[in-house]
């Protein structure tokens, strides 16, 4: 079994503030959206950045189901585009989730309910390609 070395620095920009829980027999799910895209004064999109070494050996990308419906809940209130981006270090998958649809939430991986996404639906691309997506697609 590996075990962290290092301890996770609180101040660290990396460090991850999701938590899920329950208070007084109510559920408390606190995430982090990673980007918002404004255009004017309008907020056209919301993205979910996840980083996977070696993404292109994955058959899917794993989303915990609360992060999910908590992202499509905001950007149904919002009435923007949902996206999730996976970053290996070199190439950038990127997907428009429906945030509409209705995804099988009962997947569990590790104990934690997650929702799974193939590889297929993702596009990938380099920095510049990335970058010029955003440009066409809301510039």
């Amino acid at each position: 079994m590996l075990y962290r070395q290092v301890p996770v620095c609180k101040n660290c920009p990396y460090f991850t503030f999701d938590v899920q829980m329950t208070v007084n027999g109510t559920k408390l799910n606190i995430f982090d959206i990673d980007l918002v895209i404004e255009v004017g004064k309008r907020i056209q999109a919301i993205a979910e950045l996840k980083k996977y070494y070696n993404a292109s050996s994955y058959k899917y990308f794993e989303v915990p189901a609360y992060e999910l419906v908590g992202y499509k809940k905001v950007a149904k209130c919002l009435k923007c585009d949902l996206y999730l981006i996976i970053f290996d270090g070199y190439f950038y998958y990127l997907a428009e989730i429906d945030r509409f649809r209705k995804y099988d939430t009962e997947i569990k991986e590790n104990g934690k309910k997650v929702v799974r996404f193939p590889r297929e639906m993702f596009k990938v691309l380099a920095e510049s390609e990335f970058q010029q997506f955003w440009v066409d697609l809301y510039g």
